[in-house]
């Protein structure tokens, strides 16, 4: 089955499966944005986050493979009075020429080497200074039932992460693996072990 065909049939179900409310890590570092930053929301889903960040002032475009989720966005960005910029791509196919001042994802499940192509081309395309910022399922998460997939390639390392990010071009703010309760939606529920980073351009 195609991820956008699976993502498709999940975000086909009644009412919006991770919730209306952002991603909690990426709200809560917003504050490291500039006022009206250009944001690039990857793999969106039904727009929650992207929608978020609009209602603080920015000029935010959601890309996601899944066209039922983009939907779900569009309604959601409808309801919230807000205007977000839709994208529908799949990441092994995604080249952008325009340029973010913030690239924001959470439970973004890419296998390798998608996972490295998406996110070295995703850092290009942040302006100096801007950030890359983004929440993962880390492989510990398969022994807990409170979301993520079930496919060990899907999940990510410390490991992984700081290969991919370890460039001149770029400083390391946060990379942390760590324990915390998720609260979003009926898709995400109960203590999940997650990886969080923060980069920035230089």
């Amino acid at each position: 089955m195609s991820m956008q065909k699976m993502w498709n049939e999940k975000f086909s179900r009644e009412g919006f499966l991770y919730g209306k409310e952002p991603n909690a890590f990426l709200a809560a570092n917003e504050h490291l944005l500039s006022p009206k930053s250009n944001i690039l929301m990857l793999g969106e889903g039904e727009g929650r986050t992207a929608c978020f960040m609009a209602l603080k002032g920015h000029v935010v475009a959601a890309l996601d493979a899944s066209d039922v989720g983009l939907d779900k966005t569009r309604t959601l960005a409808k309801d919230m009075g807000v205007e977000i910029e839709i994208i529908h791509a799949d990441l092994s196919e995604w080249r952008s020429e325009r340029k973010y001042n913030g690239v924001l994802t959470s439970f973004l499940h890419l296998p390798e080497p998608l996972r490295t192509e998406a996110f070295s081309h995703a850092l290009d395309t942040v302006e100096t200074g801007g950030y890359f910022m983004g929440e993962f399922f880390s492989v510990e998460q398969l022994s807990r039932d409170s979301g993520g997939p079930k496919m060990p390639e899907l999940l990510y390392t410390l490991k992984s992460l700081k290969k991919i990010f370890d460039r001149d071009d770029v400083k390391i703010i946060r990379l942390e693996e760590c324990v915390d309760h998720l609260s979003e939606g009926s898709g995400h529920q109960g203590d999940a072990e997650l990886i969080r980073v923060i980069v920035q351009k230089l």
